[in-house]
């Protein structure tokens, strides 16, 4: 009988080691040693269950859910947080940032066994099978990310999707008749691909500029902070990561420092944008792993330069993606709209609250 398979999210390898212990007998088991780690994991594992660390550095637990909460294909994925965190307050957080259940630490592995079991009784979800066997992501998990991205182009391993299964049976549509009038052609099959770009800024206008000056020769999103770019960087596999210095939740350097500690985005180009540009700043950047740094305020040529000049070194490349740009641009639609609709629910929420103290008050 096939096995549900379950994604460890700790930086404490013992402790991973310890609910991979409790768990294995029963669970395909697979590891993941932070937040950025579990993120770019969740296609290729593709989980049925989490079981997720709140203090984790640079990306705590509770930032990891909302990142694994807005991935399309697992935003409805059950996830347990385990934590030394066992306040009311802590609790609540989690439960806030999408949590299905929440044990704290220490934890009997009895106890965490059963709440496991219970879950998957309780909610009866069927069995979804997996493309990769656990053997299968071992063998994967030893390969240079460039290794995985040939086996994607000769199709040794499929290219993962954003849509969900179900999507994927839907029929084609029937052959257009002879007579009805061609539609405009798909670009040549032999037109080079653009590399990916995703600028990371805290101001919309630096992104929006940035956009239009490099939206001819680059495929381009943006993202405002660490979380989304975390969010959108394992999502678009981009070529290229512009990061500003000064971001919120985490910053460009350490949002460097922990891209340069994840197999899959090791080697991936990263341009620093920051307006302290000291020698010691552009040294300091340059030293934990950027390839090229950029004085804020930029001229778009400046950004495009040092954008062509990592283009056409030897080593480059771009490889393939798991969503084309037509549907990066429709994630961003969809995401863009959604942001839209939580911030008119908020604010037609704190009208209604504004009529009724009036009301209640006699004001007009």
């Amino acid at each position: 009988m096939p096995k549900r398979r379950i994604l460890i999210v700790d930086d404490e390898s013992d402790i991973r080691a310890i609910v991979r212990a409790t768990l294995v007998s029963r669970y395909e088991v697979v590891e993941a040693h932070d937040g950025l780690d579990a993120a770019q994991k969740l296609e290729l594992v593709e989980p049925d269950f989490v079981v997720l660390d709140v203090m984790m550095p640079l990306m705590d637990g509770y930032d990891t859910c909302r990142v694994i909460r807005s991935h399309p294909r697992f935003k409805d994925i059950p996830v347990l947080f385990l934590s030394a965190l066992g306040s009311k307050q802590d609790i609540v957080k989690g439960y806030g940032a999408g949590a299905n259940l929440y044990l704290t630490k220490p934890f009997e592995p009895a106890r965490l066994l059963r709440v496991v079991d219970l879950f998957f009784e309780e909610k009866n979800t069927p069995f979804q099978r997996k493309r990769f066997s656990i053997e299968q992501l071992e063998k994967l998990d030893h390969l240079p990310p460039e290794a995985i991205a040939e086996a994607h182009a000769s199709g040794i391993l499929p290219a993962v999707s954003a849509t969900p299964p179900e999507a994927a049976k839907t029929p084609p549509p029937p052959p257009q008749a002879a007579s009805e009038t061609p539609k405009a052609s798909s670009p040549p099959p032999d037109e080079p691909p653009k590399p990916r770009i995703i600028l990371v800024d805290d101001e919309e206008d630096v992104i929006s500029i940035g956009m239009l000056a490099l939206r001819d020769e680059f495929e381009v999103a943006g993202a405002l902070d660490g979380i989304e770019a975390i969010q959108k960087i394992t999502l678009y596999e981009p070529d290229i990561i512009v990061l500003d210095v000064m971001l919120p939740k985490m910053s460009g350097y350490q949002l460097c420092q922990s891209l340069r500690r994840n197999k899959r985005f090791a080697q991936t180009p990263i341009v620093i944008v920051s307006a302290k540009a000291s020698p010691r700043d552009q040294e300091y950047a340059l030293r934990i792993g950027a390839n090229a740094f950029v004085a804020k305020p930029f001229d778009p040529e400046a950004l495009r330069a040092a954008l062509r000049t990592i283009v056409k070194q030897p080593g480059f490349r771009i490889y393939p993606k798991s969503l084309s740009a037509i549907q990066m641009q429709l994630e961003e639609n969809r995401r863009r709209k959604e942001i839209e609709e939580r911030v008119d629910k908020v604010t037609r929420k704190q009208e209604s609250e504004l009529e009724k103290f009036l009301r209640e008050y006699g004001q007009s």
